[in-house]
């Protein structure tokens, strides 16, 4: 079998070789004329078999971070450079694989992937053990922040050295709180010693959210434009605190009951005390209203529609009876076809919006993409990629609108 067969093995239909048996796959073999027993068959999917996928991944990656690309018109008060969001997706396997992939129970690999909405580049990716914290991914992708990235990150990367990082490179963070987080003011009755030095155990004192939001009306948003996070860190930034309506408190709870069920340990009290209540730190400057805010990080949403269509139509999270060398090749084509079908969606999403004034649904035309990876890789550099890219855009115009009519309250859609 030819590098050529083997990866269009891979890349014809996703999740191919998790979901089919090795039965299955030497039948598809034998539709090209190649018979092969399902010993060869597995044999093929070894250690060199996932390097050479991993370096295809790692050379396209850095090929793409070089190349520019159309950005999607977000109407903010600031032109962002990009809009990176970072967030992490964990995959469970069977417990035969807990020493390679060992997870909080059982076995499981971790995902961390960080891409640019305004362009679908896929900026930083980390393959992890199922137990490993998000915190290290949070510090290790930094290196590549520039002056003016937007960063929309949750709570798994909520480090006081993260802010820090970002605001030394010049770069703006919007990320949600911890419930426990302690907050500081500055001080109405700050002491000073006889040489007029201020006193530094007088000059914050703690801001109880608690007490705050028995003061709002639902859908009240209050903003505090100096604040210092942590007891022992008093990092400065802006708090933009935001009261749900009833409908929205309700959700929260059903996903909070979630959260306890799927994953360990005890949710604090605090968690609960403030499930009506969004709340979010921030370095953006001052002329960035409080509500623009809370819409930006409205996009951080982006990133769990990626992780769903990745896991739900191309089959990352598929796993069979398999050996694990089998299983990493299935990963790193899920992940090729990932970063394929990412990129080339929210160029589309931009030429749709430019040239016809559509606006393209992100997981549609990410089904649509990934499912023709291999055609348009087959098709490219010939008068046939015409052809294959005119197909997808003309299924595209017809079933790939999002059900909305106009784009969102800063010029895009969430």
């Amino acid at each position: 079998m030819d590098v050529k067969t083997f990866l269009a093995l891979l890349f014809d239909q996703p999740g191919s070789i998790a979901k089919c048996s090795l039965t299955h796959l030497c039948a598809k073999l034998s539709k090209q004329n190649l018979s092969m027993s399902k010993q060869a068959l597995d044999k093929r999917f070894n250690e060199n078999a996932v390097n050479f996928l991993e370096q295809i991944f790692l050379r396209l990656f850095e090929n793409l971070s070089t190349q520019k690309f159309s950005k999607l018109p977000i109407a903010s008060t600031i032109k962002f450079r990009s809009m990176r969001i970072l967030d992490g997706s964990s995959i469970k396997l069977p417990d035969a694989l807990q020493l390679a992939f060992p997870g909080t129970t059982g076995a499981g690999v971790k995902c961390q992937l960080e891409f640019d909405y305004l362009t679908g580049k896929l900026l930083y990716a980390e393959l992890q053990p199922g137990k490993a914290g998000d915190a290290s991914s949070g510090i290790n992708r930094l290196e590549s922040v520039q002056k003016n990235d937007l960063l929309l990150q949750d709570l798994g990367y909520f480090k006081c050295d993260i802010f820090r990082k970002i605001v030394e490179k010049q770069a703006y963070y919007v990320s949600r709180t911890r419930a426990d987080t302690m907050f500081y003011i500055d001080s109405p009755d700050p002491r000073y010693d006889k040489n007029g030095k201020l006193y530094k155990k007088y000059a914050h004192v703690r801001l109880f959210l608690e007490d705050e939001v028995k003061t709002m009306k639902r859908g009240e948003i209050r903003e505090f434009s100096r604040v210092y996070i942590g007891k022992h860190e008093r990092m400065p930034s802006r708090l933009i605190v935001y009261r749900m309506t009833a409908d929205e408190q309700k959700r929260q709870e059903q996903r909070i009951r979630r959260r306890g069920q799927t994953k360990p340990g005890k949710i604090k009290q605090k968690a609960k005390d403030l499930a009506d209540v969004s709340i979010h730190v921030t370095n953006l400057p001052p002329k960035i209203p409080a509500s623009e805010i809370s819409d930006l990080y409205r996009y951080r949403w982006q990133i769990e529609l990626i992780f769903k269509s990745w896991k739900s139509d191309m089959d990352a999270a598929h796993y069979r009876n398999m050996k694990l060398e089998r299983w990493m090749c299935h990963l790193y084509a899920e992940l090729i076809s990932l970063l394929i079908s990412v990129l080339l969606t929210y160029q589309l999403r931009y030429y749709f919006w430019e040239e016809k004034q559509i606006i393209l649904s992100e997981m549609i035309a990410i089904r649509e993409v990934s499912e023709r990876i291999w055609v348009l890789w087959q098709a490219r550099a010939s008068p046939k990629w015409k052809t294959a890219i005119g197909s997808l855009i003309e299924i595209l115009a017809s079933n790939g609108r999002k059900n909305v009519k106009e784009p969102g309250p800063i010029g895009w859609l969430t």
